[in-house]
């Protein structure tokens, strides 16, 4: 009884303690509204809870397209970490801790990630909808006047209509920052938060110099009245893009500074991507600056751009050896470049390719010219490496050195034609042409080991328009090509934001301002960047359908004028088609139908004849079909790919050949479907076949073991799955008429049919399979058929289902044998899913220190984990284990192992409330419940820990069915219903939020 209460003591310690942080109490306000209440935890725990849940909220809310609820949720956030420093501060108690690092970290995230309240449009009769600022400028002056308000934060004075700055809805950026002042206090944020920070300024000062450009545009055309109007509204956007651009410059220094003050940690360093975004920004003012006249300003926006360059010298280099040499911004080459000859520094750049290329071979002409420095950049892009971007650029920079020191000889050459002299000798100049700026680009986009290409190609044209502007480079301007390569480096690089800096760049070259017209290529590239991002998008299919119909209203205003507004493509089709299979949205299926029939009908009726139905689209719509829950999908895309085959043997459209891709993805449809028949005939249709390019391989005999797995038919199943592998892949192998063997994938259906079937034999057949990988593939050396963890977990999820007694041994074996696996060298290696089967094994077991084992086993997954194997993190359902271990301890136990199960059950539930990671569940609570009802006896002790226990699952919104159940039968009915007195309705219904996040 002494452990009881000694246990019982810390515990409802810390669950009392708890309960005395206060709840925040939200009201569902507008956006712009202030917070008019937030109460602080008074427990760092219950701090990270609260703010978690938050920020889980916005984004739930972000994927729902909800803005406003994603912005009040970050508010809430925000005020929530502000007052709890606020206490902090005011030193009423040593026993608030100041906030960890990550709680900081994930608000600034969230913070960034919430579109900013200076550029929402309320809409009182309407939802809130964000400002898209690169899309339909062509609105009514007024109208534009109210954007322009809520894009500044700002009033209109009633008296004058005079535009007034508000202070009180500051941009998302300034409050990120806010947040990372407070946090230097207590931590040293790492390097990407500045990163981040740095991006975000950056890209809001580029947004208000785009707006301040169309402004301009704009004045023209307005009357006195509204001109006065306007050029306070440009005044204004000049005004936020200076502040923005000296914030980036700002944070950048401090992030600077604490890399020195750390002793150069590689986690404190600010990358690349934070000086190119920072020389970007102070570039793109210095250009906007020289319209206006304002010179000094230009010269210090121009210096910063210098200093930023030098500064970014000094801390990067080539390699861990080398540091990027000072000089004229040069990278690779070296510092004495620009005294060398022009035919040693092609020679010298040529060297570098050629050592990491022996096969590469450059031949140096006698007279060296812009045609081969040209030949070279493209040849740096023709073979990737890590240099290839630096190199380029360092080659267009030494061409353009070349230029201006050529300037005074080109002065003293037209004096000598003014004055009629002879003419003095041309020197042979190898000036940059659009070539070289295209192929510097097309080197940045195929950079290796670079994850700021796409940046650093925005850099060379941001570059060449200072060039432009300057005269050095005059009458050399960017063209289709130019922007085509850096919406495909974005497209390669994956980057978050990447398909929206695609389509503002597109969007860019639409507008009729622009000099340079997008053609089909630049079209299929921006969608193709959507489709990349469809997998995180939600609404990245709607946004590439838009693109599709503008191209073709485009086309069809400028009445089929290719070189006016290009055609949509096939390959334009195809994209927009598999952001639709990738966003797995309900009706996607039926979509990608209806897409495939406009594209017949523009072929057809309005004279599209390029625009086809290729295999590619058919495959995309097929996979579109399956993934997007469409009734009968397989069956329908069984009836495409028969249309394939009756077309293509036809003749009648010869783009259609169905290939192996298509046939896996019938055969994937079925699987799903559980349709195994099916699966099987289509299968036996490509075994038979005469054409080896759909002969089947191991995706095609995977799926249809798995289908077979999911058939209702389960006897059946285990006999033709084994048939299967035996005869048509074993078999055909051994006698030689398939150079196809089964492999891992192959091995994993099998153990999976067996594993489903429920069969007697299954436990003995799933573990001969797997001794028979591990001999193979580990002690034979075929890496083919090497179990890998999908194959271990199935194995212990047929040990944990099955009765045998001697699962548990078996199956802490099994985890030994995958540590002395992983110890000799092999990939396999024990992770979070392995542990928690095992560890639910070892609750269905009879053993009477089943609790301690689990306890132990748990306490092992922690220390992998923290010693760096971050696959085996222990999950809310680990714990749960362990708790429910402890609740089946047998009765029939003496009472001082009753009373280490109860001891392992407070620990175990202590340390998942305390986690830095997880939370309980209501599961845990329920369990925990559970183990209290069958190891604790009868007592106020009892009672009060009950009571609490109830109370902090109520106050999480945990109390689900289970949680009652559990509580009926443990709790006496006076004190059941003096707990729930006062909460319930007239119907005995509880308050919704005890069960909402149930």
């Amino acid at each position: 009884m002494r452990v009881y209460l000694l246990v019982l003591l810390a515990l409802l310690h810390k669950l009392c303690f708890s309960f005395t942080s206060r709840r925040i109490v939200a009201t569902t306000l507008p956006h712009h509204a202030a917070i008019t209440q937030t109460q602080t935890p008074t427990k760092e725990d219950d701090l990270t809870t609260t703010i978690q849940k938050h920020i889980q909220n916005a984004k739930e809310a972000k994927y729902n397209n909800e803005v406003s609820t994603q912005q009040i949720e970050m508010n809430y956030a925000e005020q929530t970490l502000l007052q709890y420093i606020d206490e902090c501060k005011l030193e009423i108690s040593d026993c608030i801790p100041p906030p960890d690092a990550q709680i900081f970290s994930d608000v600034i995230d969230g913070l960034l990630l919430s579109p900013s309240s200076s550029l929402l449009l309320v809409n009182n009769n309407a939802d809130d909808k964000a400002f898209n600022m690169n899309v339909d400028y062509d609105y009514k002056l007024q109208e534009l006047s109210e954007q322009q308000k809520y894009f500044f934060g700002v009033s209109t004075s009633k008296r004058n209509n005079k535009p007034q700055q508000r202070n009180n809805d500051p941009h998302k950026s300034d409050r990120a920052t806010q947040v990372l002042d407070i946090m230097e206090s207590y931590h040293e944020p790492k390097g990407a938060l500045y990163d981040k920070l740095i991006a975000s300024h950056g890209e809001a000062a580029l947004q208000y110099l785009s707006c301040l450009s169309r402004e301009k545009s704009r004045e023209q055309s307005c009357e006195e009245d509204d001109e006065l109007l306007s050029n306070e509204s440009a005044a204004l956007y000049y005004q936020q893009a200076w502040k923005h651009s000296k914030s980036a410059l700002q944070l950048l220094n401090r992030a600077e500074d604490l890399y020195y003050e750390t002793g150069q940690s590689d986690e404190q360093i600010p990358s690349v991507s934070s000086y190119v975004s920072t020389m970007d920004v102070f570039k793109a003012l210095a250009m906007t600056i020289e319209d206006i006249n304002e010179k000094s300003k230009r010269d210090d926006a121009l210096e910063t751009v210098r200093t930023l360059r030098r500064r970014r010298v000094d801390i990067y280099s080539l390699d861990n050896t080398e540091n990027v040499r000072e000089g004229e911004g040069y990278s690779i080459l070296p510092h004495e470049v620009n005294n060398m000859k022009t035919e040693e520094v092609l020679e010298y750049a040529a060297n570098l390719l050629s050592k990491s290329e022996p096969s590469y071979q450059f031949e140096i002409a006698d007279s060296i010219g812009t045609f081969h420095f040209n030949q070279l950049i493209f040849n740096l892009a023709k073979f990737p490496r890590p240099f290839s971007g630096p190199l380029a650029q360092d080659l267009l920079l030494y061409m353009i050195h070349m230029v201006k020191r050529a300037a005074p000889h080109s002065q003293q050459q037209r004096r000598h034609q003014k004055n009629k002299l002879s003419p003095l000798p041309r020197p042979n100049i190898p000036k940059p042409n659009v070539k070289t700026i295209n192929a510097v680009l097309k080197a940045w986009a195929v950079t290796t080991n670079c994850q700021d290409v796409a940046r650093h190609a925005e850099a060379v044209l941001a570059q060449l328009a200072i060039y432009q502007n300057s005269g050095i480079l005059w009458g050399i301007h960017a063209d289709t090509v130019s922007y085509n390569t850096i919406i495909k480096a974005w497209k390669e690089s994956k980057a978050a934001g990447a398909s929206q800096r695609a389509q503002e760049i597109l969007s860019l070259m639409e507008d009729e301002a622009s000099n340079v017209t997008p053609d089909a290529i630049s079209y299929s590239a921006t969608i193709g960047c959507l489709a990349h991002d469809s997998l995180t998008n939600p609404d990245a299919d709607n946004q590439a359908e838009e693109i599709l119909m503008r191209m073709y209203q485009r086309n069809k205003d400028a009445e089929g004028d290719e070189s006016v507004a290009p055609r949509p493509t096939t390959q334009c089709f195809n994209g927009v088609l598999l952001c639709l299979a990738n966003g797995k949205k309900k009706g996607g299926g039926k979509k990608a139908l209806e897409m495939t029939r406009l594209m017949e009908r523009l072929n057809s009726e309005e004279g599209y004849t390029n625009l086809l139905p290729d295999t590619i689209t058919f495959n995309i719509v097929m996979k579109a079909l399956a993934t997007c829950g469409m009734s009968s999908a397989a069956n329908r895309a069984n009836v495409l790919l028969q249309r394939m085959e009756n077309s293509y043997h036809k003749g009648e459209n010869t783009r259609l050949k169905p290939d192996l891709l298509s046939y896996n993805t019938v055969l994937d449809a079925f699987s799903k479907e559980g349709d195994a028949k099916s699966a099987e005939r289509l299968l036996s249709r490509m075994i038979t076949t005469d054409d080896d390019d759909i002969k089947p391989d191991a995706h095609s005999y995977t799926s249809v073991l798995t289908a077979w797995s999911r058939s209702s038919d389960k006897v059946k199943a285990v006999r033709r799955a084994e048939d299967l592998f035996n005869i048509e892949i074993e078999g055909r192998y051994a006698n030689g008429r398939s150079d196809f063997r089964a492999d891992t994938s192959c091995y994993n259906a099998l153990i999976n049919v067996w594993s489903k079937s429920n069969e007697r034999k299954a436990l003995y057949r799933v573990t001969q399979l797997l001794e028979t990988m591990e001999e193979l593939g580990f002690q034979g050396g075929d890496s083919e058929v090497q179990p890998n963890s999908r194959t271990y977990t199935t194995v212990l999820d047929t040990l944990a289902k099955s009765k045998n007694y001697k699962a548990y041994d078996m199956s802490l074996e099994i985890l030994q044998r995958m540590e002395h696996f992983y110890s000799e060298g092999c990939s396999v290696r024990p992770c979070t899913r392995a542990y928690t089967i095992v560890l639910s094994t070892i609750a269905r077991s009879r053993r009477r220190d089943k609790a301690t084992k689990a306890f132990e086993l748990l306490h092992k997954m922690e220390r992998e984990y923290k010693a760096g194997n971050l696959s085996c993190r222990p999950n809310v359902i680990s714990y749960n284990s362990v708790l429910n271990a402890a609740a089946f301890s047998s009765k029939d136990c003496e009472q001082c192992e009753q009373e280490e199960a109860f001891k392992v059950a407070c620990l175990t539930f202590d340390e998942l409330r305390m986690s830095d990671y997880l939370q309980p569940s209501h599961i845990s609570y329920g369990t925990f419940l559970k183990a209290i009802k069958n190891l604790m006896p009868d007592s106020d002790v009892r009672d009060n820990l009950v009571q609490g226990l109830f109370r902090k699952a109520s106050m999480e919104g945990l109390v689900s069915d289970f949680v009652l159940k559990e509580m009926r039968d443990l709790a006496t009915p006076d004190l059941y219903h003096s707990i729930l007195k006062g909460h319930t309705n007239d119907f005995g219904i509880l308050p919704k939020s005890w069960s909402a996040n149930v």
